[in-house]
């Protein structure tokens, strides 16, 4: 698709979607593209906030996806209510750095801090004056956090430098259960430098992916070895911000704008390639089935590709700087009444304001008056094919041969100015 930076919605984008963005200045959207009136309208749940309320993290806090775990830049952790629609919990951390990563365990919410810290936090009931408990120290910097989705007491983690290299805990124990180890030495016996700037589980707690800014793509087996298995590095430079796995493909955004996707079966080239965006990669989110996958860019622009053929579906600008994004399938009604009643009611309502716009419509009389004054060439009403029968088809040529043809007229229009001539002699 040609590059736009209008809002775009794909007519064969028919599934039925919620968005949820987090922004710089601290303000949590909700898109809904499934409203045919207006797919494009934004609803803020959170309100602007101070330079240090900027969003770090969003992630779903249970099973059914009714609460948003929401992580900010300043310490601070709130659970948002997708029921209500309001916070219905929020706490701060000390130690005042950046939360990097959220997740829930045994009624405990995990924290990932960028100073290198896993912190279980309070028990679901518990008074909120309860200090944090059960710190486990991953190193002294952190980019990324995740959660096993099949096997919940498993967390991953990774960042900058050698001693912060892509890590696997077990939250029931607090223990590291494995230490990815680092690539051999290049030709000049120089330590190859480690960057993993995000990490993601592969549908399974045995396999995990991580990105870098240093330009590669590694996958792990837990069960086989501590050195990736497969790995991809370029000459070009590239330098990989956010990552998303599902089934056999890893996606990946860049700093320069570009989302590839790679095939975990060889690691040696990129099979897709998405394009129409105009600034750096934010965050990557796949939907239920893994079909589509939705992004948030620096440039402000929140959008939906479908996997396999690359179109872009959805498209919306934000007014804000994207920093993560989420996807969900809807649960909402869009009509205001629950009931089928209301449904129809309201559909109906919408169609009876669609006439009256039209008939309210204001009508040039001028522009009228011309056409009533025209001749008209042939009064035949339309026959469907399939009632004319032969005495009909008869019918219709005789009258089809009464329609004036342009040669007919100017035969006529040369017999009238030898009359006129003969009556002057």
């Amino acid at each position: 698709m040609k590059w736009t930076t209008s809002n775009v919605k794909n007519p064969n984008y028919t599934e039925n979607h919620e968005f949820y963005v987090g922004t710089q200045t601290g303000s949590l959207k909700k898109f809904s593209p499934t409203y045919k009136d207006d797919p494009f309208v934004q609803h803020d749940l959170h309100k602007l906030g101070d330079r240090d309320s900027n969003i770090t993290t969003l992630t779903f806090a249970k099973d059914n996806e009714s609460e948003i775990l929401i992580g900010r830049a300043k310490a601070t952790i709130e659970v948002h209510s997708l029921d209500t629609q309001s916070v219905v919990k929020s706490f701060e951390i000390n130690g005042g750095a950046p939360v990097v990563g959220l997740a829930q365990y045994d009624g405990r919410y995990i924290v990932g801090m960028a100073d290198g810290r896993i912190q279980r936090l309070l028990r679901e009931g518990e008074c909120a004056a309860v200090p944090e408990v059960n710190i486990i120290k991953a190193g002294d910097n952190m980019d990324r956090l995740r959660q096993c989705s099949l096997d919940r007491r498993l967390v991953a983690c990774g960042g900058k430098g050698r001693q912060n290299n892509l890590k696997v805990f077990d939250l029931a124990v607090g223990k590291i259960l494995f230490s990815s180890k680092n690539l051999p030495n290049d030709y000049l016996q120089l330590e190859v430098p480690v960057w993993d700037s995000d990490v993601g589980f592969i549908d399974s707690p045995q396999n995990l992916a991580t990105c870098s800014r240093l330009g590669y793509v590694r996958l792990y087996d837990v069960r086989k070895q501590r050195r990736p298995v497969q790995c991809f590095a370029t000459d070009k430079q590239m330098s990989f911000t956010s990552l998303a796995a599902k089934d056999n493909y890893i996606y990946v955004g860049t700093t320069m704008g570009a989302m590839k996707a790679f095939d975990i079966r060889s690691l040696k080239n990129f099979v897709h390639t998405y394009k129409g965006f105009t600034g750096g990669i934010c965050d990557l989110q796949l939907d239920s089935t893994g079909k589509y996958l939705l992004s948030g860019c620096l440039d402000r622009y929140v959008r939906l590709h479908h996997v396999d053929s690359c179109v872009l579906m959805y498209q919306c600008y934000t007014k804000s700087k994207i920093t993560r994004v989420l996807i969900r399938d809807t649960q909402e009604i869009v009509c205001d009444d629950v009931t089928t009643e209301g449904c129809a009611t309201d559909q109906t309502h919408k169609s009876e304001v669609k006439l009256k716009k039209k008939t309210n419509a204001p009508v040039d009389e001028e522009y009228e008056q011309m056409f009533e004054s025209m001749q008209t060439i042939c009064d035949n009403e339309d026959v469907d094919k399939g009632e004319v029968n032969e005495s009909d088809n008869q019918n219709v040529r005789t009258q089809d041969e009464k329609i004036i043809t342009p040669k007919n007229s100017k035969r006529k229009l040369l017999q009238h100015k030898t009359l006129h001539n003969k009556k002057k002699k």
